[in-house]
């Protein structure tokens, strides 16, 4: 089923944002000499097309026209969809839940334009793609289930009912595919741990391979009978030595980037197994959106004069 996707993905990586390339950012003495490695990358042709783009009209082209590619390449629209890009709708969801509930107590936000939906539809009865349709009820169903039974809409009860709907939209697409379930499953995972560790640990999600207090013990670093389950165990020991690790530099931040990377490596792991298919899509995606943050990053740190020390800690793996 993804024979054609896989083959086009072959030639489209090989202009990625590479290892190679990012030790070239990395070590050039300023950040037009970083900037200048870009022109070897995929997003040569945007750069060289409109020399005074800024970085972010730069990812919002090249975003796009991966959209628009992805969309050719693939037989199965509920993969770009839900698995891809339903995630943006779920940010502007929860900013416009927020601006609904919350009022002027809400964090003034920039909607991602790199959505299934356009954002401005997102809460109106012109939006339309069946997903975010279901992605907003079901949410929205939530919180007014809250509210009427007496319980306050704050921003971490928004967080938790976009999230909610999200992970259940994917998980029941993710029934087609061993992969996808495995990847949904750790994903809920990270998502339950991030909010136990925010001190927002309810409702706690499902679906994931980690029950309430597996992610409360690996939190608090206490040893726990994980149970005879290999992959149970060896994901605990994962994410133990991943919360040690980012203890010592004592930022949320770091320990944010962290979590991001564990995701990422995943994903990277079962493409490496497979070589081909669905792992190839996700593993494709996945190092383009690490290649945006990693390219922002290092050029920050040029113009701001920070060393490659500094910033290497937090650069997500291509």
């Amino acid at each position: 089923m993804y024979e054609f996707a896989t083959g086009v993905i072959n030639v489209w990586e090989k202009r990625l944002l590479s290892i190679n390339d990012q030790e070239r950012m990395l070590k050039a003495p300023d950040r037009a000499s970083a900037f200048i490695v870009l022109f070897d990358t995929d997003l040569g042709e945007i750069i060289a097309g409109n020399m005074q783009k800024n970085l972010e009209d730069i990812f919002l082209e090249d975003l796009k026209a991966l959209k628009r590619k992805l969309s050719y390449i693939l037989d199965d629209k509920e993969l770009l969809e839900s698995f891809l890009l339903l995630k943006f709708d779920a940010f502007n969801l929860k900013a416009f839940l927020k601006k609904k509930f919350l009022g002027d107590e809400a964090k003034k936000f920039k909607p991602f334009e790199f959505s299934l939906e356009p954002a401005e539809n997102i809460l109106t009865e012109k939006c339309l793609n069946p997903h975010v349709q279901k992605l907003v009820n079901e949410a929205l169903r939530a919180l007014n289930n809250n509210k009427a039974s007496g319980y306050l809409i704050n921003s971490q009860a928004i967080e938790a009912a976009v999230d909610r709907a999200y992970f259940n939209i994917k998980s029941t697409i993710a029934k087609k595919e061993k992969a996808l379930l495995e990847m949904v499953a750790l994903e809920i995972d990270v998502a339950n741990l991030r909010s136990f560790l925010g001190k927002e640990i309810e409702p706690f999600l499902t679906g994931g391979n980690l029950t309430v207090s597996q992610i409360e013990s690996l939190a608090n670093r206490k040893e726990e009978n994980i149970s005879s389950n290999l992959k149970k165990f060896l994901e605990v020991l994962e994410l133990s030595f991943l919360l040690d690790e980012s203890q010592s530099h004592h930022t949320k931040a770091t320990l944010e980037k962290k979590l991001d990377s564990y995701i990422a490596k995943k994903i990277f792991q079962k493409e490496k197994e497979k070589g081909s298919g669905i792992e190839k899509v996700l593993a494709f995606f996945q190092r383009k959106m690490n290649s945006y943050a990693n390219i922002r990053l290092i050029l920050f740190a040029k113009e701001n004069g920070l060393s490659v020390s500094e910033i290497e800690g937090s650069l997500l793996p291509l």
